[in-house]
């Protein structure tokens, strides 16, 4: 038998004494760069991320995409055959046609995969695989990150590849809304959407993608998590794509917003949804803050407002309501999303007022907030469970100048939550908001 979600993240939850006794993540210099180490002996998989200092808000306004299709190239550049390869039949051919295949392909040949994420400030890659996997694929990952291809044919295929990411976003209208909601909310770059879009990719030219590259990529503002089942293959990793970087230190950017105004701004856009989704934006605190843990349990309030109780964790698009926090920016937003397929829009929109008015008037009693403290520690537990959600977590963390172990204090700092804690955060950051609203196309649109 299933049990309900919420049964589950208490269980979680209780297991947070035990979480925190772990080792702490080890600091180690790789020439330049820092590597944080969180080993786990137990698992069978590494996970080496490199974090670069990279990501949308070091884009102009007109570069809408080039932190994105710079990543996506450095995947597309051919790999060389790596020396670390086993002797093998299947990796002497592998090794054998490794000139000519992508990056990306040529990691998957030896056992391992290869990804990357766009953020706010940075942009981090995430390689993953055995030990031998990784030995055998860092160098090649090293090299494609010390000189990328940025030629004709390489971008091509670099946009084909983002291409298909933006249908797939098109179509959920959770990301469409949260789209909106950041672009309404941040300024400059920071607002321009993690991806691009397909006409202002079309504009931006090699000249483009290597002057990005060139400025950004640099080793001083980098850094390295390695997790999971970690030892001489993830060291030698974390050194080799550290040395690929020149060395250098990319300055600080600041992040500026447009705080939510007392009348709501009401964006609206269509998209082939069977349904309207209702987006309410929020300023938020990013992870660090002293309002944080705070936040993540009116984070867990707000999930369950006309949630309905099941046996099984339903998909996203069954749900009536959810949210998105980006805590990994500063400042953070967060977004509840409201799926008028399943109740009506603007009795989600009363409900979801309702609650944050009810928070921010008077204290929750100390049943409510019991129970949804205990949510608010499962959930947190739930983002860092797999290997590439630790390394996340890690990354998030000290690109934000934060000790790599946060996520493990914040754990315990849910539990010191109060209800004063609850109505200050209520009151400070969710009576204003923006509203995005993802609407069905009409009949002859």
């Amino acid at each position: 038998m299933i049990r309900p979600l919420a049964a589950v993240l208490a269980s979680i939850a209780l297991t947070g004494p035990a979480a925190a006794a772990a080792p702490r993540t080890e600091v180690v210099d790789v020439g330049g760069a820092r590597a944080y180490v969180s080993a786990d002996d137990a698992a069978p998989l590494a996970g080496v991320g490199l974090v670069v200092r990279a990501g949308v808000d070091r884009q102009t306004t007109s570069q809408n995409g080039l932190a994105a299709l710079v990543a996506e190239s450095i995947l597309h550049t051919p790999a060389g055959a790596s020396p670390a390869v086993p002797p093998t039949a299947g990796a002497a051919a592998a090794g054998a046609t490794a000139q000519t295949m992508p990056l990306s392909d040529a990691v998957d040949a030896l056992g391992a995969s290869i990804g990357y994420a766009v953020g706010t400030d940075s942009v981090r890659f995430y390689l993953e695989g055995t030990p031998e996997a990784i030995a055998a694929t860092a160098p090649l990952v090293a090299r494609a990150l010390a000189a990328p291809s940025f030629d004709a044919t390489t971008l091509a295929a670099a946009r084909a590849a983002l291409a298909e990411r933006f249908g797939d976003e098109d179509s959920d209208p959770r990301l469409v809304g949260r789209a909106m909601l950041r672009a309404s909310y941040y300024r400059g770059g920071a607002g321009l959407p993690p991806l691009g879009n397909a006409g202002a990719l079309a504009a931006l030219t090699p000249a483009d993608a290597k002057a990005f590259y060139d400025r950004w990529y640099v080793r001083g503002s980098a850094a390295v998590a390695a997790v999971g089942r970690t030892g001489q293959a993830t060291d030698a990793a974390s050194r080799a794509l550290a040395a690929a970087l020149p060395a250098g230190t990319a300055p600080a950017a600041t992040v500026a917003v447009h705080a939510p105004a007392a009348q709501p701004k009401r964006i609206v856009t269509h998209r082939d949804v069977a349904a309207p989704y209702v987006m309410l934006g929020f300023a938020a605190p990013a992870l660090g803050d002293r309002d944080f843990p705070a936040a993540l349990v009116m984070r867990s309030l707000l999930s369950s407002v006309l949630d309905r109780p099941t046996a099984t964790t339903l998909p996203p698009a069954f749900r009536a309501v959810g949210t998105i926090y980006g805590y990994d920016t500063a400042p953070a937003q967060m977004i509840v999303w409201i799926n008028g397929a399943r109740i009506d829009a603007e009795t989600g929109l009363t409900a979801v007022d309702a609650v944050v008015k009810a928070a921010a008037a008077k204290p929750v009693s100390a049943t409510v907030l019991s129970r949804f403290k205990e949510s608010a520690r499962g959930e947190w537990t739930l983002e860092s469970v797999s290997l590439d959600e630790r390394a996340r977590a890690i990354a998030n963390a000290v690109t934000r100048g934060l000790d790599p172990d946060v996520a493990d204090d914040v754990r315990a700092a849910i539990g010191r939550v109060t209800a004063a804690d609850v109505q200050r955060v209520a009151k400070k950051y969710f009576q204003r908001f923006d509203v995005a609203l993802v609407m069905p196309r009409s009949a002859g649109s």
